[in-house]
C-alpha cells in the first residue's frame, strides 16, 4: 500500500511533467492551471494543494530545467578542460537528448524573465554560474585572462543554439552530418 507521502510525491511529479510540456508548447503566459491539470488527469485543486500559484508551479520547473542546464554545463566544461575548442565543447550540452523540451523552456525562462522578477533572477544566478564555470574548465586551455572571454563565448554558442534547436533550424552538428551546413 503507498504510503500518503508517496502518493504526494507522485502526484507532484505527474503535475511537475506536464506543466513542463504544457510551458514548453505554450509558453509561461499561454498555459493554464485548467489544462495543466487535465494533462496530469488531475483536479485543479490538486494543484493548488502542491502550488500555491501558477508562478509556483512555473518555477518549480524552471528550478529543474536549471538543474538540468547545469549539469550539460559540466559536460561542456569537462570537455574545455581536456582542451577540446569552444565549437567541440560546446556541442557536448546537446548530447544527453531532450534538447527540443529543454531549448523550449530555456527559451521560455528567458522570455518570461522579462516579466517576472523571480524567473529573473533565477536565470541571472544560473548565467553566472554558468560563467564562472565555464571559465574555470577554460583556464586548463587557456591563459586565465582569456578563460573569461571564452566562457561568455562558449555560452553564447549554447544560446544560440538552443534558439536554433527552440525554432526547428536543427543543430548545427545536425547540419554537418547531413553535410546541409
Amino acid at each position: 500500500m503507498m504510503r500518503q507521502d508517496e502518493r504526494r510525491a507522485r502526484t507532484r511529479r505527474r503535475l511537475l511533467d506536464a506543466a513542463r510540456r504544457a510551458f514548453a508548447v505554450r509558453g509561461y503566459d499561454s498555459a493554464s492551471l485548467d489544462s495543466i491539470a487535465a494533462e496530469a488527469s488531475l483536479s485543479k485543486g490538486a494543484v493548488y494543494a502542491h502550488f500555491p500559484t501558477k508562478q509556483d508551479l512555473y518555477l518549480a520547473v524552471v528550478d529543474e530545467v536549471l538543474a538540468d542546464a547545469r549539469s550539460r554545463v559540466e559536460s561542456v566544461s569537462a570537455q574545455l578542460e581536456s582542451g577540446r575548442t569552444p565549437e567541440a565543447a560546446y556541442r557536448a550540452y546537446f548530447e544527453d537528448g531532450g534538447g527540443t523540451l529543454h531549448a523550449a523552456l530555456m527559451l521560455d525562462a528567458w522570455n518570461t524573465s522579462v516579466r517576472e522578477p523571480a524567473v529573473r533572477t533565477a536565470l541571472e544566478e544560473f548565467l553566472r554560474w554558468r560563467t564562472a564555470a565555464l571559465a574555470s574548465a577554460a583556464v586548463a586551455a587557456v591563459p586565465p585572462e582569456e578563460a573569461i572571454r571564452l566562457a561568455d563565448l562558449v555560452g553564447r554558442l549554447i544560446d544560440g543554439e538552443l534558439m536554433r534547436v527552440r525554432h526547428g533550424f536543427g543543430s548545427l552538428s545536425d547540419e554537418r552530418a547531413t553535410g546541409t551546413g
